[in-house]
């Protein structure tokens, strides 16, 4: 109970030194940190003159609907104004004055909604040069296992908006509310080990560390606290176990997940393995599971 009330105070501590960021979460730099990776990787496809590359980068993404480039000067860069018109370019032309007149506020970057529904942001971000994306909300919610409201929050409001100093403290109290709830979840569901260890342990399973991963039910234990996984999951961290300490490269890790139902320059992997992470450790306190060899691939390291 002694940690319940000091969470609370925090928050109310919170609002008083810092209203604006009731608003705020860790996620935001994250968020910004991945969509920025993405785009300038889009920007540096086109500067090598890549057009191809460039358009199937962007549509294999399930993140990134359509994009536009233009140099400092204004100079657009992608798509080529010389071309036929890709239909995947439509929405980024038609809102070509929208755009320039965000990428003017972007600091380095700036988000606003696309339309009345929220399905889509707009997303301006400068560098060297300025490339502004249409995002698909939902998509993007889920490669960071969060509502697409909090999507809204941590790249339209928390940017563009300071809370009103009274609407910050029901903020706060409303948050203060939730956190409780769900340390009450996570207190009642600690208390539950035995019950969740003896329906897991009926069935045979491996290991990666100190996860135990139980195929047929799609469920992995870690301390006691259980975790829901999807097929894909499974296979992936089964070929993990398969090769403790080696480095396995991408493509063998889609081989493995995939088969061959996937694009070239996909990144539905790196994506897959954000989630698998955040579904392994979601407060980010053990030791990981899936390490990232830079250049290379993936490779599990059982504990010494």
């Amino acid at each position: 109970m002694s940690r319940l009330i000091i969470v609370l105070a925090v928050f109310v501590t919170m609002l008083e030194i810092a209203p604006r960021h009731a608003l705020a979460s860790p996620k935001d730099t994250e968020i910004n940190g991945y969509l920025q990776n993405e785009l300038q990787h889009i920007a540096t496809l086109n500067e090598r003159s890549d057009v191809a590359g460039t358009r199937l980068y962007i549509s294999a993404s399930p993140v990134i609907n359509s994009a536009i480039i233009w140099q400092a000067d204004g100079e657009q860069r992608y798509p080529a104004t010389a071309q036929v018109l890709h239909v995947l370019d439509q929405p980024v032309i038609a809102a070509e004055k929208r755009l320039k007149a965000l990428a003017k506020l972007a600091r380095p970057w700036r988000a606003e909604e696309a339309d009345a529904s929220g399905a889509e942001l707009f997303y301006c971000y400068r560098t060297q040069q300025i490339i502004c994306a249409l995002l698909n909300v939902e998509q993007l919610a889920a490669v960071f296992s969060i509502p697409p409201d909090m999507i809204h929050q941590q790249l339209v409001l928390a940017d563009n908006e300071m809370p009103n100093p009274a609407w910050g403290t029901w903020a706060v109290a409303a948050l203060a509310i939730l956190v409780i709830s769900i340390s009450s979840v996570l207190f009642w569901r600690r208390q539950q080990p035995a019950k969740a260890t003896q329906t897991l342990s009926q069935e045979t399973g491996f290991s990666l560390g100190d996860l135990t991963i139980y195929p047929k039910q799609l469920r992995a234990l870690r301390q006691d606290i259980a975790i829901d996984l999807t097929d894909r999951d499974v296979k992936l961290l089964r070929h993990f176990a398969s090769h403790p300490h080696e480095v396995i490269t991408k493509q063998a890790l889609y081989d493995a997940a995939w088969g061959r139902e996937f694009m070239p320059n996909s990144r539905a992997l790196e994506q897959h393995i954000i989630t698998l992470r955040k579904k392994l450790d979601p407060e980010k306190e053990l030791p990981p599971v899936i390490e990232t060899v830079h250049g290379q691939g993936y490779r599990f390291s059982p504990p010494a």
